[in-house]
């Protein structure tokens, strides 16, 4: 019998000749990749403004929400850096979005909503199209994981919310381990609980500065679920700018979790 090269594992690529990696361990992000922050944010968002509708008054929900997710962006980039504190974080965001809109009520109110928030948006059940396909596809032949950087108090509660928790053999927190994506000792620890070696782990994430540069510097492999910056790309062709561009080309670059059988 003749077999072909797809056949005992090899891909050609430009010429090139690729080996598929034996892979046995999948380390996922959370937020993003697998549970739907954006989809679960605004109906978190939804029920916010209708809870505290007499507070927020004038406000504009789509407005408040594009505000939100850039005040958002950036707390979270200074928070990986240790630039700012948790509750800082927490609460920043909330602030900065509500005082874009010409909203500046007392300190007490943006409080209170941040903790409402942290209450509400965990327990939103969406997953990003596929996740729970291809978790069941996975299942039988890899162990999977999680590495998150998302709150230790919250994140229990978002996969049980969406049914994830049975995937997965490991939960991988940074607060557990003091340091967060991309720093280089979250990933030595994961490995650690996982078991697991760098060549037979592969990280999938949707945060190209946390989930794809750090697994690069640390020595793993990744899979950068792109779909942010596809939707980021298709805004900047609108408006006639230039799509987003890295000078690093990752391991495998996915558009959709589906592609990722593909992959493996």
């Amino acid at each position: 019998m003749e077999y072909s090269l797809i056949d005992i594992g090899l891909r050609h690529e430009k010429n090139r000749t690729l080996i598929l990696k034996p892979y046995k361990h999948l380390f996922f992000d959370l937020d993003g990749t697998l549970w739907d922050l954006k989809r679960n944010t605004r109906a978190a968002m939804t029920e916010l403004f209708d809870m505290h509708q007499s507070e927020i008054g004038h406000v504009d929900f789509e407005l408040f929400f594009q505000r939100y997710h850039h005040h958002n962006d950036q707390a979270w980039a200074l928070y990986r850096q240790d630039k700012i504190k948790k509750d800082e974080l927490r609460y920043v965001r909330f602030e900065r979005a509500f005082a874009d809109l010409g909203h500046t009520d007392a300190h007490a109110f943006v409080d209170r909503f941040s903790l409402d928030f942290l209450e509400v948006a965990p327990r939103q059940s969406l997953t990003m199209e596929g996740a729970h396909e291809l978790l069941e596809h996975c299942m039988p032949h890899y162990d999977m994981h999680i590495i998150t950087n998302g709150f230790v108090e919250v994140q229990g509660h978002k996969m049980k919310a969406a049914n994830l928790e049975s995937y997965f053999k490991e939960i991988i927190n940074s607060e557990h381990c003091g340091v967060r994506k991309p720093h280089p000792d979250i990933f030595t620890y994961a490995l650690e609980k996982a078991g697991a070696t760098k060549s037979e782990s592969l990280m999938i994430g949707d945060d190209w500065d946390a989930d794809i540069l750090g697994a690069r510097d640390f020595g793993m492999d990744q899979a950068f679920l792109a779909y942010k910056e596809d939707e980021q790309n298709e805004v900047n062709e609108a408006h006639g700018n230039k799509p987003v561009r890295h000078n690093y080309r990752p391991t495998y670059t996915i558009h959709s979790l589906l592609e990722l059988k593909n992959v493996l």
